[in-house]
């Protein structure tokens, strides 16, 4: 070994992909798997997202805004988020980002090329949800029950 590969990472491992991973001599080394969630595609939450908790593996998430996702513009209309956004001086999708990263062990790759959100964006790591917060969001997207396959793209 050279030791040129400062860290490595994957992209959209399950359970499954993550336990063959972990079993690999290095597999342990590994230091993200992105995958796409958002609040509206959370159902990593039910095992992957315990998982990585686990074996102390952060995720990366793409997609944390949901824009154009399934919900589509509807986020933006949510009573539930656009009273906590206010209760932020926020606006929805900083609110989308907050939750996202709410575990400390989330890293949230949001896509943007205007420059006032992608301010907007770093002001979504100030927003701290209470357990108040969380169970309103939870209330009308609540979390998976059973496991459930990747969202992907």
């Amino acid at each position: 070994m050279q030791g040129k590969i400062k860290a490595w990472g994957v992209s959209n491992f399950d359970v499954n992909d993550m336990k063959k991973l972990l079993k690999q001599p290095n597999g342990p080394h590994c230091a993200t798997n992105q995958v796409r969630y958002n609040l509206g595609d959370r159902g990593i939450d039910f095992d992957l997202v315990p998982m990585m908790k686990e074996n102390n593996i952060p995720l990366m998430a793409y997609a944390p805004v949901a824009r154009g996702d399934r919900l589509g513009a509807d986020l933006t209309k949510q009573k539930v988020l656009l009273d906590i956004a206010k209760k932020y001086n926020a606006d929805v999708f900083q609110l989308l980002l907050a939750w996202c990263i709410r575990n400390g062990q989330t890293i949230a790759i949001p896509q943007s090329s205007n420059t006032e959100h992608v301010i907007n964006n770093v002001k979504a790591a100030d927003i701290q949800l209470t357990e108040e917060d969380l169970a309103k969001i939870d209330s009308v997207y609540p979390e998976p029950r059973v496991s459930e396959p990747l969202a992907l793209c």
